[in-house]
């Protein structure tokens, strides 16, 4: 039985470490687009999407977080899914529809956000601060 949960908690750490090498990855890719972005600007007057710097940084500091197993960088991981459903509630109540097929698309989207950090919960003993 201890094995078992020992076992468990081991496939736990492992989906968190792969989550943030996964969020990792997209920092680096957000760190790309600005650059590009930064480049665009200086030789072609591009627009101003300095908002993919932020998104680096969110990335790069929860990324860090979740390869060292910290409660916070859990936490952090909830950000994105609250912000949607947010916007996804205020949209409801004003009146905004969508249709079917891509309004299932929506559901996923919003219930992959809160899915993901949800599973991590199950480690938060063995996680520190």
């Amino acid at each position: 039985m201890e094995v078992q949960a020992f076992s468990m908690i081991a496939n736990n750490k492992l989906f968190i470490q792969i989550i943030a090498r996964l969020v990792l990855f997209m920092a680096a890719f957000f760190l790309f687009l600005f650059l590009a972005n930064v480049r665009s600007r200086f030789y072609y007057h591009g627009p101003n999407y300095s908002f993919l710097f932020w998104l680096f940084l969110y990335c790069l500091i929860t990324g860090v977080g979740l390869l060292k197993l910290r409660k916070w960088a859990i936490l952090f991981l909830f950000l994105p899914g609250i912000l949607s459903l947010v916007v996804f509630l205020y949209g409801w109540t004003k009146g905004a529809s969508v249709p079917m097929p891509w309004a299932l698309v929506n559901y996923a989207f919003l219930a992959t956000l809160f899915v993901i950090p949800a599973l991590m919960f199950r480690t938060w003993r063995e996680l520190h601060w």
